[in-house]
């Protein structure tokens, strides 16, 4: 087998100090294994940008803006919440910005590492995000009173354990009360139209999961044996989960304390399904959408694995026999192993899952197909890996630099991409075919319903361009002008011609401004490839954004016309980023990177740079107030500009 690392950007052939086998660099697409078409140089190069030609001038017809919730502040919660005072503010702010799109990233409970694309499960909620205060009004029965709220404590980062202490208690002292409400009280009616909804599909099975993660730890795979197995023993035995799980706590429990620890979960998940509803219907009375993520993998810790192991990869003792990852590419040169259990395409309950997971995310939300491409070619990475000297490596461990016992950094082994796309379903339908139907079936139109995240060298493939060729008309496809180069000559008009949503940055990139700084920075020490990319943007910025010299030399005067430029292109969509609108330092997250470590695009050192994995909170009023320096800025100047900008660009918008 051929051997794929990559450890810097150069094309150069190598010898992998610790396989002895030949190696060759992943991003040399000229010379990568069949799998991927060769591709001309120019269209990869690491910084390189090719705008030029592209001034098609006209309107986006959908605006969107990524931030997540809980990044807002919130009145009484460590983290942004449905229907909170500085929620309903950010709601008429995007309103006043002319965006009809929020882009919340996944919405999904979330594990201790605050990662929201290691999801617990495909349909559990975050409850987090639910407002206890709302818990006082007559509309929920008044099962709070104000006295019992939480603290009006703001904290700029937030743990899971301090979330659990402030809201955890609550939500028990309130479902308490709800218990004795009338049965023909409103708030009752909805909660039993909730559970005859949701029970049977999702909601009794991650109940259960719910009480023994509590009890015993959130990883099921180190809770006792007859637990592990009970979901499939309990299908075997033709009897409720609830009932096997009983049974083998065998007194540890009662009968009653456990049932009324499954009724407060329903409780807590039915809370978040009535304020995200409301809070939707807020959004559309603006004419703003929400778009949602949808993660391509969950916890291999999770309930959706401990319940439906059979559509899982995993070997006899229920561990997975592959996990997820992606191959290097240009923007970050190392693997990265997220370690999903891998679905297995073969088990017809998978089809299922798909299936009923999507209904209900489709209900009240457009989707963002996260790795899209790994729908198409999936890299999937053994869990173990016999070295050529016989040493066994956990997937964990692979990617370890080599002076630490690993295979490097970039290490990737063309056998582990897979093709998913020429699997079908019982129907006769490969994935592609199933997202297409869920989307019609709802009444929904595809193109508008899911956007792609198809970036990287998998998004490359011949395979990929057969998906293209087919479906490229029922999909908007995501494309990075800075950053990934997409903007290659041969591409220009391809693009402007397709579904596709230009964005001027994701979760994941660094922001907006600091592309900018970089590509106009004086610096005598720049490599030639990064000449090459200053030489470029400054042709850009002279033809495409028609700057006159004294310009070219006002990095504000750039960056908002950069910001123009991108919502001026006839285009399906422009996506931009909050630290973008304002044009701050700002990012939500490093991937494959966690707390305390680094890589090559280090976050500068103010106030609202990012410290923990996803727990910023923006001050309160952040953008109706100014004050950019200490530890609660206001962004009021840059908020109105932004406003400004989008007023004339769509003056005849309400």
């Amino acid at each position: 087998m051929k051997i794929l690392p990559v450890n810097n950007i150069a094309n150069t052939r190598s010898i992998n100090s610790n396989s002895k086998k030949e190696s060759i660099n992943f991003l040399d697409l000229k010379e990568t294994p069949d799998v991927f078409e060769k591709q001309e140089k120019q269209n990869f190069s690491y910084v390189g940008i090719s705008f030029q030609g592209l001034n098609a001038k006209g309107i986006a017809k959908q605006r969107g803006l990524l931030f997540h919730i809980t990044s807002l502040s919130a009145h009484r919660s460590y983290c942004g919440q449905f229907g909170d005072e500085q929620t309903l503010k950010f709601i008429k702010w995007l309103s006043d910005a002319k965006q009809n799109l929020w882009i919340m990233n996944p919405l999904n409970a979330l594990e201790d590492n605050f990662c929201p694309y290691s999801s617990v499960g495909r349909f559990s909620r975050n409850k987090f995000i639910v407002n206890l205060n709302k818990l006082t009004g007559k509309e929920y029965g008044k099962i709070l009173k104000p006295k019992e709220l939480p603290d009006d404590i703001t904290a700029p980062e937030f743990t899971l354990d301090m979330l659990e202490k402030q809201k955890n208690p609550r939500f028990e002292l309130a479902f308490s009360r709800f218990q004795k409400l009338p049965e023909t009280s409103n708030i009752k009616k909805e909660y039993n139209a909730f559970l005859k909804e949701n029970n049977d599909l999702w909601l009794e099975e991650y109940a259960n999961y719910d009480v023994l993660s509590r009890k015993f730890g959130h990883y099921w795979p180190d809770w006792d044996k007859k637990l592990q197995t009970a979901p499939e023993d309990a299908r075997k035995e033709g009897i409720s989960l609830q009932d096997k799980i009983l049974k083998i706590l065998d007194g540890k429990m009662s009968k009653d304390e456990y049932q009324n620890k499954v009724d407060l979960y329903k409780f807590e998940q039915f809370l978040y399904d009535k304020q995200y509803n409301e809070m939707t219907n807020e959004l559309n009375k603006k004419g703003i959408r929400i778009l949602q993520d949808l993660p391509i993998g969950v916890s291999y810790g999770g309930v959706d694995v401990w319940g439906k192991k059979n559509i899982f990869l995993l070997d006899k003792d229920f561990k997975p026999t592959k996990v997820s990852g992606c191959p290097p590419e240009k923007a970050y040169s190392y693997t990265q192993c997220w370690g999903h259990a891998l679905y297995d395409y073969d088990s017809p309950d998978f089809w299922k899952y798909q299936e009923d997971s999507l209904k209900q995310l489709l209900k009240n939300t457009d989707l963002r197909l996260d790795h899209f491409v790994g729908y198409i070619n999936r890299a999937a990475i053994p869990n173990t890996l016999k070295t050529s000297e016989g040493k066994i490596l956990q997937a964990n461990e692979i990617f370890r630099p080599v002076e630490e016992g690993g295979l490097g950094t970039g290490y990737f082994d063309n056998n582990w991409i897979e093709n998913i796309y020429d699997k079908r379903s019982p129907k006769g339908e490969n994935i592609v075919e199933l997202f297409v139907r869920v989307a019609e079936e709802l009444g929904k139109k595809p193109e508008e319903t899911y956007i792609l995240e198809d970036f990287g060298p998998l998004a490359k493939t011949g395979l990929y361009k057969k998906f293209l060729k087919k479906f490229g008309k029922s999909f908007t496809s995501q494309q990075v002008p800075i950053g990934m180069d997409i903007c290659a000559p041969k591409n220009r008009k391809k693009m402007l011609q397709s579904n596709v949503a230009i964005l001027t940055g994701n979760h994941d990139l660094p922001p907006l401004r600091e592309f900018v700084d970089k590509l106009t920075a004086k610096n005598a020490k720049l490599s030639r490839r990064e000449k090459n990319a200053q030489k470029k943007f400054a042709q850009f910025c002279k033809e495409e954004l028609k700057l006159t010299p004294e310009e070219m030399q006002d990095k504000e005067a750039i960056y908002e016309n950069l910001l123009k430029w991108h919502y001026t292109l006839d285009v399906m969509q422009v996506q931009t980023t909050l630290q973008d609108a304002l044009g701050i330092y700002y990012r939500p997250n490093i991937p494959g990177f966690w707390n305390g470590m680094n890589d090559k695009f280090l976050m500068k050192t103010t106030p609202e740079a990012l410290l923990p994995y996803w727990s910023k909170v923006f001050p309160k009023n952040f953008l109706s107030r100014d004050n950019q320096s200490g530890i609660n800025p206001g962004y009021k100047k840059l908020s109105d500009k932004f406003v400004q900008i989008m007023k004339d660009l769509y003056p005849k918008e309400k």
